[in-house]
């Protein structure tokens, strides 16, 4: 590497530094803004939806993050998204003890006509009602611990909320890339002081 590349180099990480700098100043105000405001509709929200609904003692202790990092090296962290678990419906049915027949299924409730053995000499019949019950698994969304018709205040507030804590994460990768490029820089100026100490040397 010459002299005249060194100072090249020198001067474009100079500008990279300048510019990473003016986007981090500028994020960190963003991110600030997107925290204040979240703050006002949480607080909007309790109050429209009352103290007592919107508070710790809603929270699920079996919550997981819907946001997570995969950290590929020690400069660089990506952001992953988990996806909510989705509704999935499961159909079980109640079977009688004795049943004679099963007709068709339907999507309400069905009769099914089954026969008593106990009471053959009589010949009864009874008629049993099964329904079809449905599970749906609880999705990950945190609104639906604070109850089914949630604030619009609370909704644009968790929105806020996952914006500045995307823009965190983007604020750590631009932290390293200051500093790797301080210390490349802090490299750079160590071999020009090299050269020109070598200069000086043949001059004299």
């Amino acid at each position: 590497m010459t002299y005249e590349s060194i100072c090249e180099e020198l001067d474009t990480l100079a500008l990279d530094y300048l510019t990473i700098l003016n986007e981090y100043t500028h994020a960190w105000k963003n991110t600030g803004n997107e925290f204040q405001q979240g703050f006002l509709d949480l607080a909007h929200a309790k109050y429209t939806m009352g103290a007592r609904t919107v508070s710790h003692y809603s929270y699920d202790e079996r919550m997981k993050a819907l946001l997570q990092v995969e950290i590929e090296d020690s400069n660089s962290i990506q952001i992953k998204h988990v996806p909510p678990p989705i509704k999935v419906e499961k159909k079980k049915e109640e079977q009688g003890l004795r049943k004679r027949h099963e007709p068709e299924k339907k999507k309400n409730s069905e009769w099914v006509q089954t026969e008593d053995n106990s009471f053959s000499d009589k010949d009864e019949i009874e008629l049993d009602e099964k329904k079809n019950k449905k599970k749906i698994k609880k999705s990950g969304d945190p609104l639906h611990w604070f109850g089914l018709f949630v604030s619009p205040s609370l909704r644009t507030s968790q929105d806020h909320f996952k914006t500045a804590t995307e823009q965190l994460i983007h604020q750590v990768n631009r932290t390293n890339e200051l500093k790797r490029i301080e210390k490349r820089y802090h490299e750079l100026q160590e071999e020009k002081l090299v050269f020109k100490l070598k200069k000086t040397t043949i001059v004299a």
